[in-house]
């Protein structure tokens, strides 16, 4: 595969970064799945008992069973009922819960995972930006892990070892995770080893250097007559 057959036109990833001749295979972010179900489940908790606290202090709302009962039995603190305390508690929770999940959405959106023709690379971060990446001549293996959860909602981790990984290097060390259809990827990175392997190997022949040019006959003498 080669410059010329990538047609992929870039969606996330900053068309800039890209090196004049250079095609771009593939594109992916990571799955909602993986970044947001923690944020989201914690948000819905602290709504829950949220809402629970607010039946006590206000008796017209449906009363969530034992739930309100068991807040309504807390302590007293001077001229203040329990679900004031309560109430501004779980507001509190629910703030915190509603920034995590925002926090995890902008990560989400800003970590853009790509293959290229030369590369591999991941561009990420909200306010600041990092982008690291490593040669298709320096992968060694592509690795995918999959747990039961990975394989019922078709994602996974992806691990890229390469040579000479370092801290220059970083995305030779660490696994690329949440990625939908991780197999897939995994085939555009190694179709593309391959690609440049074959290109490595069997190199364009060169075209057959013109033989130098001859230099024109010489011109017969002229002879003269003599006397007579």
């Amino acid at each position: 595969m080669t410059a010329s057959n990538a047609t992929v036109r870039p969606k996330h990833l900053k068309a800039s970064y890209l090196a004049p001749g250079e095609g771009l295979l593939r594109e992916s972010l990571g799955t909602p799945l993986f970044y947001l179900p923690g944020p989201v489940l914690a948000l819905l908790v602290a709504l829950f008992f949220d809402y629970g606290a607010m039946t006590v202090r206000y008796s017209g709302l449906p009363a969530i069973p034992g739930v309100t009962w068991a807040f309504s039995h807390f302590p007293t603190f001077g001229a203040y009922a329990p679900m004031n305390y309560l109430s501004v508690f779980f507001i509190a929770l629910t703030i915190l819960a509603v920034l995590w999940l925002a926090y995890r959405y902008l990560r989400w959106i800003s970590t853009v995972y790509a293959i290229t023709t030369s590369r591999v690379i991941i561009q990420r971060g909200i306010l600041s930006r990092d982008f690291d990446q490593i040669p298709i001549a320096q992968i060694r293996g592509v690795d995918v892990h999959q747990t039961i959860f990975d394989r019922i909602f078709r994602f996974g981790t992806i691990v890229i070892s390469s040579e000479g990984g370092n801290r220059q290097t970083r995305l030779g060390n660490e696994a690329w995770k949440g990625i939908p259809h991780p197999f897939d990827l995994q085939r555009v990175i190694e179709t593309a080893t391959q690609s440049l392997a074959r290109t490595n190997a069997n190199p364009p022949a060169a075209s057959p250097a013109s033989p130098p040019p001859t230099a024109p006959p010489a011109a017969p003498p002229v002879v003269r007559p003599g006397p007579s």
